[in-house]
């Protein structure tokens, strides 16, 4: 083969070497920036995935946090609820045990409430003639002291005539008033003025509490 010949295919060869370098290194750089885009996007995808688990977790832990919340207020309602009730059933029924132990003592400090009864009874019924039960014990009080309480009675309700029954009634304390016919009837118990005032007890308590 000539010199010439020789050197023409060198110069084919370096051309030809050369431009794969050139087609490679052209690949190269688009395969780096394919890489890079997708590298991107990648850390993209895993960014927007973070947010909705994120998201997602948060919200759970939110709605888990609600419900915790919620039941512990339902639960310390209901205890105080529990507590207030307790509460007033020991008031009351310390009260109670009082009132019947004044009552069964007669005791002066219930003998005037035992006539206030009567007295607030009349003013309720309104009339002249009024009968008036209450227990045993209360009804021998009455009978004993008649013509006094009637007497006292007369100056704060006019003219008026209270009579006894005689069967008593099954009561802790008070008295039960009715006119003549027997149209009205007011019941003036011990328990029943009881029973009243922890009604409205209740209810302010439960408001001040916000309960109701």
């Amino acid at each position: 083969m000539s010199t010439n010949s020789l050197e023409l295919e060198s110069q084919l060869i370096e051309k030809i070497v050369e431009k794969r370098k050139n087609i490679m290194a052209r690949a190269e750089q688009k395969t780096k920036k394919i890489l890079a885009s997708a590298e991107e996007e990648v850390k993209k995808i895993r960014a927007e995935s973070e947010k909705q688990i994120i998201s997602l977790v948060g919200s759970e832990l939110r709605a888990v946090r609600d419900r915790i919340v919620g039941n512990a207020e339902l639960e310390g309602r209901r205890m105080l609820m529990q507590t207030r009730q307790e509460l007033l059933s020991k008031v009351f029924d310390d009260a109670e045990r009082r009132l019947e132990e004044m009552a069964e003592g007669m005791s002066s400090d219930y003998t005037t409430i035992l006539v206030k009864l009567i007295s607030e009874s009349i003013s309720a019924i309104g009339g002249e003639v009024f009968f008036v039960t209450a227990n045993e014990r209360d009804l021998t009080y009455l009978k004993k002291n008649l013509k006094t309480i009637s007497r006292d009675l007369k100056k704060d309700l006019g003219d008026i005539t209270i009579k006894l029954d005689d069967d008593p009634i099954d009561i802790s304390g008070g008295v039960i008033v009715r006119n003549n016919d027997a149209t009205k009837t007011y019941y003036n118990t011990l328990k029943g003025k009881l029973d009243n005032v922890r009604s409205r007890i209740e209810a302010k308590v439960a408001q001040v509490l916000g309960v109701i």
